[in-house]
């Protein structure tokens, strides 16, 4: 009996602890501690890996979430969008479209507009060809104005930006694109050119009238110049003459270029010195200009206000600064400098009466320059030293 019950403890220790000892009275305790030791090791290891792995079951889930969150804030997106969304491939199919685009094209579900070809959707197969080329060369195409045709047929003009997707050897596989129409855009523009156009041709017409008026009132001026033996009147006659003159060159110059609101002051101003110059310089006189202008451009008011300014101090020199058969020098300056135009007109003549001041000047001619400095909000300036040199400073608009 006892001998049975030894065998079963043998067969125990065999089993479960893996102890190889036979004898009754050895004491077993040491080794069943390692044993125990060694099981809680390893089922606090096993914890450890179950807390582990239920942390990330937990992580992955939470991603599941999030992706499926991601993914339905895409689909909505992609769905709700009100541009036009698609996705097709360069042979002509259509992979995804949004209802937008469905509606943009005049199909009634997306599912019909993904049976469509793309080919369809241009006038000709061959634009369809060019738009692939492009998108080859460039990749990608941003605010890329096109034109598309609707499933009724209808002419829909559109603004595009689409992605190319290659693939490892560069070929084009698939285009990712966004549409918009523009055609109501495209129609008021050509509303608002062809309106423009309209207010240019009868503002050329309006400039062409006006220039033959000037010259009609030059014409006359200079007729009754003719008829009349007063010398005074005469005189003042003569200047009114050169006055409308340099009006009327403007209005020719605007009208010879086309431009009707900007006027480009150096080829405005060297045609007023010459016909100054033409009309004052007599033959036994040698009288040189030199005139040194910047390309400034400004509106015509201010072109017509600067021109009578150089009218008036031009002829001024011409008339009074220097004797019948003498030499001189009159030099005329227009300079851009920080935002203002510097105009110079000086000569070497005679210069002005001592104790000249501008601003007690009467003369009709200073009057006027004065006036129309004032009008510019510009400042005028007289120098009488080796002859005279009037300063006009004017702010550029």
């Amino acid at each position: 009996m006892h001998s049975d019950m030894e065998k079963k403890l043998t067969e125990i220790r065999t089993k479960f602890l893996g102890l190889e000892e036979t004898s009754s009275v050895k004491s077993y305790y040491p080794q069943l501690k390692e044993k125990i030791l060694e099981l809680e090791k390893n089922e606090s290891f096993l914890k450890d890996k179950s807390k582990a792995l239920l942390n990330i079951l937990e992580d992955l889930e939470a991603e599941k979430k999030k992706t499926k969150e991601s993914e339905e804030k895409y689909r909505r997106f992609f769905e709700e969008d009100l541009s036009g969304v698609f996705i097709s491939t360069p042979e002509g199919k259509m992979k995804a479209s949004n209802p937008a685009y469905a509606r943009m094209m005049e199909y009634d579900t997306v599912e019909e507009l993904l049976a469509s070809n793309p080919f369809e959707h241009y006038e000709q197969s061959q634009d369809r060809i060019d738009f692939l080329n492009l998108l080859r060369k460039k990749k990608k195409l941003i605010d890329y104005e096109g034109a598309i045709i609707t499933r009724k047929g209808k002419h829909i003009d559109t603004l595009e930006n689409v992605i190319g997707v290659f693939d490892d050897n560069d070929n084009l596989i698939e285009l990712w694109g966004y549409v918009n129409d523009i055609t109501a855009r495209k129609k008021a523009e050509k509303v608002l050119k062809n309106a423009a156009m309209e207010k240019e041709a009868l503002h050329r017409e309006l400039l062409h009238r006006v220039k033959n008026s000037f010259a009609l009132i030059k014409s006359l001026i200079y007729l009754e110049r003719q008829r009349l033996d007063d010398e005074s009147t005469n005189k003042i006659l003569e200047e009114l003459e050169h006055r409308v003159g340099s009006l009327a060159q403007m209005y020719s110059l605007l009208n010879e270029t086309g431009v009707s609101q900007q006027v480009e002051l150096d080829h405005y101003l060297r045609q007023i010195s010459k016909s100054l110059t033409d009309s004052f310089i007599e033959d036994n006189q040698k009288i040189k200009i030199k005139t040194e202008f910047d390309n400034i451009i400004v509106s015509p008011k201010d072109a017509s206000s600067i021109g009578l300014i150089i009218n008036e101090l031009l002829t001024n020199s011409l008339k009074y600064a220097f004797d019948k058969d003498s030499d001189g020098e009159i030099t005329i300056k227009l300079k851009e400098e920080n935002n203002f135009a510097i105009l110079l007109v000086a000569d070497n003549g005679r210069g002005l009466p001592k104790n000249f001041k501008i601003e007690d000047s009467t003369g009709m001619g200073l009057e006027l320059v004065k006036m129309l400095t004032q009008q510019l909000s510009g400042t005028l300036d007289v120098e009488s030293k080796d002859g005279t040199t009037f300063k006009i400073v004017i702010p550029i608009k």
